[in-house]
């Protein structure tokens, strides 16, 4: 697949012509809160860590669905949910439990942290599992309170959106005193204004819990300062304030160990999983925690028709054993450093475009430099897909590259991805961006950003 990109000669103006169709046709038939595009194009298949477009172009993908394809394209594991399916496809185990939710279950139960009784609540989305962390929460201390941080995203229904920190919610939910965001902290001076304050929110008596991302995503490979995670931890405990973890996006072995939560010796009292659970084959997801506090929620207080639905969750057991058997998380913690160690030296000769690269294992971003060009994220990830490397880009300001790639990833497209960095930004300094590019960027590259941006 290698070979697709390096024999294309021609760099292609994006998107082609079918792609275009595709756009005309959603905005015709779906809704626009459906649709943030990136640049554009619509996607056709997928082979190995690669990804065509309608139009037949190749790109290796270090986006992966949103952090989803964890382990590529044409992986052998349709045949495992088709082999489920045939057997049964479906049970609704809320009426009529099935062994393979069951299965999925425990080994979720065995696999992440927590030294105590723990119980599984399956859902089909990160959003969902949210909620239901939040309303065990609540059932079980009594107290409505949820302290969250800005920029953090935890979803899109009733309770998750809230407790997100990223302005989506307005118009839609009036003002709560219950969810509070404070500042993600990044050195340690920020860490103990932002424990000072949350200590004072705690003292209250009215938050019931924490719910955090061990790094953060959407708000752009954020990474806490090395002792906050542990040291809120402890506050949330001297409270009684239980504290739930987001590894919607940075679990399932993204940071080279299976729970992100886990680099900072944390036992969390909530846990929720979604996206490579499935790795990119079904809608599912799981809010596994202590015993005491799931078991607060009443029979059908919450649950849905597809929960724990057979071909997903042996999907999911196939995917975590995958993980666990196959070497992967080495592989990513190799990957990972090599991957950001070659970034930070083109960094290095380029420091007025590139202000910042971070993050752990293969959950990287670049911070740009948009202070004189607010679209230059957008400039530097079209460029980077015209070369055949496709990221994505978020941040508040839509000011990061999104490098999720696979966790499947090879040397050889590491240092395609590099390369390709190398080109465009040789590109962008000499200011040789095409006036062709920069009206594709304006008419596709959309972007999440701040809703108050907008």
């Amino acid at each position: 697949m290698a070979n697709k990109l390096k024999e294309e000669k021609k760099v292609p103006i994006l998107p082609g012509p079918k792609s275009i169709k595709d756009i005309i046709r959603t905005e015709k038939y779906i809704g626009r809160s459906n649709y943030v595009g990136l640049y554009g194009i619509a996607i056709a298949s997928g082979d190995k860590n690669y990804i065509q477009d309608v139009d037949g172009y190749w790109y290796l993908d270090c986006l992966t669905g949103a952090s989803c394809n964890i382990l590529g394209y044409h992986t052998g594991i349709e045949e495992i949910y088709t082999s489920q399916a045939r057997v049964m496809q479906h049970s609704c185990f809320p009426y009529a439990p099935n062994e393979a939710a069951l299965e999925l279950a425990k080994m979720l139960i065995e696999h992440s942290p927590g030294h105590y009784r723990k119980k599984v609540l399956f859902g089909l989305s990160g959003s969902d599992s949210v909620e239901a962390a939040i309303q065990a929460m609540r059932k079980y201390t009594k107290r409505f309170g949820v302290v969250s941080f800005k920029y953090d995203y935890h979803g899109s229904t009733g309770l998750s959106q809230p407790a997100s920190g990223f302005g989506l919610d307005k118009g839609i939910f009036p003002h709560s005193k219950y969810f509070r965001h404070f500042n993600f902290p990044v050195t340690l001076q920020q860490e103990e204004k932002t424990l000072e304050k949350i200590e004072k929110a705690f003292q209250t008596g009215t938050v019931g819990g924490v719910l955090v991302e061990p790094i953060q995503g959407d708000a752009g490979i954020v990474v806490p300062e090395q002792g906050f995670l542990y040291s809120l931890y402890q506050l949330a405990a001297q409270y009684d304030c239980l504290f739930m973890v987001d590894e919607v996006q940075s679990g399932m072995g993204r940071t080279g160990k299976l729970w992100a939560i886990e680099h900072y010796g944390i036992e969390p009292d909530l846990l929720i999983a979604a996206k490579g659970l499935s790795a990119g084959y079904a809608p599912i997801s799981a809010l596994v925690g202590r015993q005491e506090v799931i078991d607060t929620l009443d029979p059908a207080q919450h649950l849905f028709t597809y929960s724990g639905h057979p071909p997903s969750c042996k999907v999911a057991t196939f995917v975590l054993d995958r993980i666990l058997k196959d070497n992967i998380l080495n592989s990513v913690v190799k990957r990972g450093e090599n991957l950001k160690s070659k970034i930070k030296d083109i960094q290095s000769k380029y420091p007025d475009i590139i202000k910042d690269v971070r993050g752990v294992g293969l959950m990287l971003g670049i911070e740009l430099n948009i202070k004189n060009n607010p679209t230059l994220t957008q400039t530097f990830c079209y460029l980077c897909l015209q070369r055949g490397v496709f990221f994505g880009y978020f941040g508040p300001h839509n000011n990061v590259v999104r490098i999720e790639p696979p966790l499947t990833l090879t040397e050889e497209e590491v240092t395609t991805v590099t390369d390709v960095i190398y080109q465009v930004l040789d590109i962008i300094a000499q200011n040789k961006v095409s006036g062709e590019v920069t009206e594709a960027v304006k008419k596709y590259c959309l972007g999440i950003g701040m809703t108050e941006n907008k």
